[in-house]
């Protein structure tokens, strides 16, 4: 794989990282948390491509980005607990 390949590649890991969120409990309070750093991260991997795509074009330094914007927003809420047949604990 080239360099230019594993950057993207890179890139792309970066974002579903950050997209890639534990479902919450389901109390209201953890749904609501939950939506809305949602919309937060996802807000910043848009702006953070975009910037990249306007400016250099390189995409380790927007997956850098992502992951440094996805470490100053970590998960604040409960998460649900499946078992292992599927139901909620």
């Amino acid at each position: 794989m080239s360099d230019r390949t594993e950057a993207h590649v890179d890139l792309l890991e970066a974002i579903v990282d950050a997209l890639d969120l534990p479902l919450p409990s389901i109390e209201a309070a953890d749904e609501r948390l939950y939506y809305r750093l949602l919309e937060r991260r996802a807000l910043a991997v848009r702006i953070i491509i975009e910037s990249n795509r306007a400016v250099t074009r390189d995409p380790r330094l927007a997956a850098n980005a992502i992951r440094t914007r996805t470490a100053e927003e970590p998960v604040t809420y409960t998460p649900n607990e499946f078992e292992k047949n599927g139901e909620v604990r």
